[in-house]
């Protein structure tokens, strides 16, 4: 009987496959990274936190046009939500990937372009600030998530290349507490560099954002649902 169950499911699947009919759109988690009393990075006037909400905004609007995904935000104003709060908001939600949205400082960066993140140890760099009373400990996530958080940067990669976005050629790895979800498949953007004058120029102007939030969306679209990507190219 139970053979029978799966078995009739599975037809009625591919009969609405058939018919075209859309899968019910998939929530994908956008995090607009610091925020409140955490800035971020300050550099010349450019505040992160605002810059990297006002992205996350775009990225979102831009998702709300198609029929594939739905954008859920961990923030949607200037206050600080705890790092373990956005994954597990994010799960709760229903989330099918996480994108967190920052941008470096680092002064031996510069000039590099976009940077992708995913759950990893890198010595080269800590794992982010230190935990306050109201952070839970995640464990780490599985290496099948992490296997799947890999292809999603690179999806993503490949969307801001073909946008005629810069990037570093390969995926970076960081022990960040926002990539630690056991269940959604998590990157870390870095949009660009702060300390380098033409990226933070860039970054800043609403034209390159809107660039950005069209290749986030086609990198999470052709990662979630390429079936219907590859219908519309």
């Amino acid at each position: 009987m139970a053979r029978r169950g799966l078995l009739a499911l599975l037809l009625a699947g591919l009969a609405a496959a058939a018919r075209g009919e859309a899968a019910a759109p998939q929530v994908v988690a956008i995090d607009a990274g610091h925020g409140g009393v955490d800035q971020g990075a300050v550099i010349r006037g450019r505040v992160e936190k605002k810059v990297v909400l006002d992205i996350s905004e775009k990225i979102a609007a831009r998702l709300s046009r198609g029929k594939t995904l739905v954008p859920f935000l961990t923030r949607r104003t200037d206050v600080f939500v705890p790092l373990s709060d956005r994954v597990l908001n994010a799960e709760a939600a229903g989330g099918r990937a996480f994108v967190s949205i920052h941008v470096d400082k680092v002064y031996g960066r510069k000039g590099r372009g976009a940077i992708l993140y995913v759950y990893g140890a890198n010595r080269r760099m800590p794992d982010g600030p230190a935990r306050g009373p109201e952070e839970r400990i995640l464990p780490s996530p599985p290496q099948s998530q992490i296997a799947r958080s890999k292809v999603l940067a690179e999806s993503l990669r490949a969307a801001l290349k073909a946008e005629g976005i810069k990037t570093v050629r390969y995926v970076d790895l960081g022990g960040f507490a926002v990539l630690k979800s056991s269940v959604m498949p998590s990157v870390i953007l870095e949009v660009g560099n702060l300390r380098d004058e033409r990226e933070a120029v860039q970054m800043c102007r609403p034209e390159f954002q809107e660039r950005l939030a069209r290749a986030v969306a086609r990198g999470l679209e052709r990662f979630l649902a390429p079936a219907a990507t590859r219908a519309r190219e």
